[in-house]
């Protein structure tokens, strides 16, 4: 009988990161039993592509698995580990499992935490108040959550890192295929003192869908979202629309209002999504206990 951890990392390396008919059956029902179902072959006949399903479960060496994860100098954690971020499970389809690389104690920084968003292509307006914002973070004792991308979330990691803080970047591929690769160097810097997360197998590549999914997490994880600079349809708006889903605390800086750039924070201020905010201190109001300001 495989037990629920192994059963979970399977599954994990040939279910498709989002897919929400295979997640829930997991969190439903747990690994073990899907695990069972789809090798018996007597259920979910009806799933399209079950019979190529249960080839690559069938064909998946838990040991060589292990291995993977291990030669990247990566861990891998599920609801059931000490350490997993409960605020996860607030999602509609939480991840079954996660593979982190870098300093696992980082993720009980969590509890005291923001996700800064925003435009991969933003002005020097936005690259400086994304890292004034993601230093006073660190200053604090917030770790700062984003993804790792060019610009906002490259200035949000960056201004943690300057502080000496702790920042964590979610990936949308696994941490054997870093991007964008251009920032190999600031990946390492992250992995020095917090981690990196991936919802992927270490060899696993990014797609455009990955990157709208992966985004569910970011807002899952902390406390708050900060949109800084975003065009008005973009992914760091659905980023901000996944954390208001699950009453998570959005702020949107105001920009220029005849810059494209600002729009979509202007949008998610109008539209009611998200409070505007100008400092950290009117973050920290919201997500600080009284107690510990």
């Amino acid at each position: 009988m495989i037990d629920e951890i192994s059963a979970r990392l399977i599954l994990f390396s040939v279910i498709e990161v989002g897919n929400t008919f295979w997640i829930n059956e997991v969190n439903t029902h747990s690994a073990t039993a899907v695990y069972c179902k789809i090798i018996e072959g007597r259920k979910y006949l009806s799933q399209p592509n079950i019979s190529k399903l249960r080839y690559q479960i069938q064909s998946r060496d838990l040991a060589e698995l292990k291995v993977e994860i291990k030669q990247a100098n990566a861990f891998f954690i599920t609801n059931e580990s000490i350490d997993w971020p409960n605020p996860l499970n607030d999602l509609s389809v939480p991840p079954i499992g996660l593979v982190c690389s870098g300093n696992r104690e980082a993720l009980g920084t969590l509890e005291q935490s923001i996700s800064i968003v925003g435009s991969r292509r933003p002005t020097n307006y936005g690259v400086t108040v994304a890292k004034k914002l993601a230093y006073e973070a660190a200053i604090f004792r917030v770790c700062v959550v984003s993804g790792g991308a060019y610009g906002i979330d490259t200035a949000a990691h960056m201004g943690a890192l300057a502080a000496g803080g702790i920042t964590i970047s979610v990936l949308a591929a696994g941490v054997n295929n870093l991007y964008p690769p251009e920032n190999q160097g600031l990946f390492k810097q992250i992995s020095d003192s917090g981690l990196l997360l991936s919802e992927s197998m270490p060899s696993e590549r990014s797609a455009p869908y990955k990157f709208l999914v992966r985004n569910r997490l970011i807002a899952a994880l902390t406390k708050a979202t900060v949109v800084v600079e975003a065009e008005f349809v973009s992914g760091s708006i659905r980023t901000a629309r996944d954390a208001a889903e699950i009453f998570r605390p959005v702020f949107a800086i105001p920009g220029e209002v005849t810059s494209p750039l600002s729009e979509g924070c202007h949008r998610l201020i109008s539209e009611r999504v998200a409070d505007i905010a100008t400092s950290l201190d009117e973050i920290l109001e919201v997500i600080t206990p009284l107690q510990l300001r």
